[in-house]
């Protein structure tokens, strides 16, 4: 996909000096399954968009163990750091489940065009409504659903990736063992 047929039938910017902006601005990258796209504790730099493939988000705790926030498999999802704006270090992480291609934009681009552009401030309002209603939606299911409830919950949200990603990080974003995971795959619980 090129950067033109993206940001008109993926995003879509219908406003044409907006556009012509975002070619020259904007790159398509990308990633092999297993690279890292961003730096845990350093500032990002794009907002990404997938275009084709699976993202997983991550958190490192303390013990270094890495715990799954979700996964990003439809094209135009978003692919940002929860601190991309402010200009703060990433907290969440961003690892390639299958190969991928991600159109980013620059973040001093899009800090520079939302108040120049009407389309670029609702883009980003846009974003931030989309990932705050996700985030209660599985802040919910996490705290209110049982271990079977949250896998159906799974299989309904992000359909058919179940094979397409590691069974331990299904298990990791659902709060749940991976043991407790294949016995639910499985009928035994």
């Amino acid at each position: 996909m090129d950067i033109e047929t993206f940001i008109t039938d993926i995003i879509p910017i219908r406003d044409k000096e907006l556009r012509e902006i975002l070619k020259r601005e904007c790159i398509i990258e990308s990633y092999k399954k297993g690279s890292r796209m961003n730096e845990l504790g350093e500032p990002d730099q794009y907002i990404r968009f997938l275009i084709s493939g699976i993202v997983r988000g991550y958190f490192l705790g303390s013990s270094g163990k890495e715990t799954t926030s979700g996964f990003a498999f439809r094209p135009g999802e978003s692919i940002a750091g929860t601190r991309l704006l402010d200009g703060s270090a990433n907290e969440m992480g961003w690892e390639v489940v299958e190969d991928c291609e991600v159109f980013c934009i620059p973040v001093e681009t899009i800090l520079a065009l939302r108040t120049q552009f009407q389309e670029m401030s609702d883009l980003h309002v846009l974003e931030l409504a989309k990932a705050a209603l996700h985030h209660m939606d599985c802040r919910k299911m996490l705290v209110l659903k049982t271990a079977k409830e949250r896998y159906e919950w799974f299989l309904v949200h992000y359909p058919g990736i179940i094979d397409r990603v590691s069974h331990s990080d299904v298990a990791s974003f659902l709060n749940m063992t991976p043991v407790t995971l294949s016995r639910i795959r499985n009928g035994k619980e």
